[in-house]
């Protein structure tokens, strides 16, 4: 009866697999068609012909896209959003684990609230915010500056992550560490946050894919100059093609959006073993 029911386990797994998987292999089977077959009907699942020259237009054909420098904005706000989201939330997270002050507790309710607030909430007051500080429309990089800022005091649901971690650290590594002339801050940096991995993993995967898939966000800060690439996948052009004609560039911009996933795919499978720790680990308190 156990064998019997693992097997029907692992047949809805499989299912489940392949219905996650299908919107992809729709969009790689969209990205080969032409322009034309996508106006067909009945609807045909595989074009007629496989059309490769789409990728290579969209990687090196200016008149399509500027692929790379749309890339290389958002790997830049990505990585460094998520460095700062790491670095800062460890921090606020080895504080509220490791050390009692008052109103500790009161604090983390605030952190813990701020989870529950959508972002179209606070995007509106933030925008006003910073054009105050007049930090909008800067050149390339410094016009990640409401990035940097909003990603600098890190994110609620990853202090919570880090909390859950630290605490369950034995206490004894924190006392050899202050035996050892360590302060505080040492104590985090060189014991604490090296035996973070999984946590760091995890809020690392979360962080790169939220940030590089943010439409919105890039769409309200950002000049087409320094636009992402999620953003920039709707001003995917057709070469040689009139625009008076109604012909939608929907293979182009499906061939985009399959490179658009290929870092997430990487990053995931790359990092899976240590994602699958540290979510199994940061919601454990020892």
């Amino acid at each position: 009866m156990r064998k019997d029911k693992n097997s029907f386990l692992i047949i809805v797994l499989m299912f489940a697999s392949l219905l996650a998987l299908f919107p992809l292999f729709w969009m790689m089977i969209m990205a080969l068609k032409t322009p034309e077959e996508l106006t067909l009907y009945p609807v045909t699942i595989f074009p007629k012909v496989m059309q490769w020259n789409h990728f290579q237009e969209v990687l090196f054909d200016p008149r399509t896209l500027d692929f790379f420098g749309s890339l290389r904005n958002s790997l830049t706000l990505s990585i460094t959003v998520t460095v700062l989201v790491t670095i800062s939330s460890a921090l606020a997270g080895f504080g509220f684990a490791r050390y009692r002050a008052p109103g500790r507790n009161f604090l983390f309710g605030i952190v813990l609230a701020t989870m529950m607030l959508p972002q179209l909430v606070t995007l509106i007051p933030q925008y006003i915010m910073f054009s105050q500080l007049n930090i909008l429309n800067k050149p390339w990089p410094f016009c990640y500056l409401p990035f940097w800022l909003n990603a600098a005091p890190g994110w609620g649901i990853f202090i919570f992550f880090f909390r859950q971690f630290f605490a369950g650290l034995p206490k004894e590594l924190e006392d050899a560490a202050l035996i050892d002339g360590c302060g505080r801050f040492r104590t985090f940096w060189n014991i604490f946050f090296p035996l973070s991995g999984p946590a760091i993993i995890t809020t690392c995967i979360f962080t790169f894919q939220w940030t590089f898939a943010d439409y919105l966000t890039p769409l309200l800060y950002l000049t087409t100059e320094n636009q992402t690439l999620a953003v920039q996948m709707q001003n995917v052009r057709i070469p040689n093609v009139s625009y008076t004609l109604p012909m939608p560039p929907i293979p182009y911009q499906m061939a985009v959006g399959v490179l658009y996933t290929l870092p997430l795919i990487v990053l995931f499978f790359a990092a899976q073993r240590y994602f699958m720790k540290g979510i199994a680990t940061t919601g454990v308190k020892g």
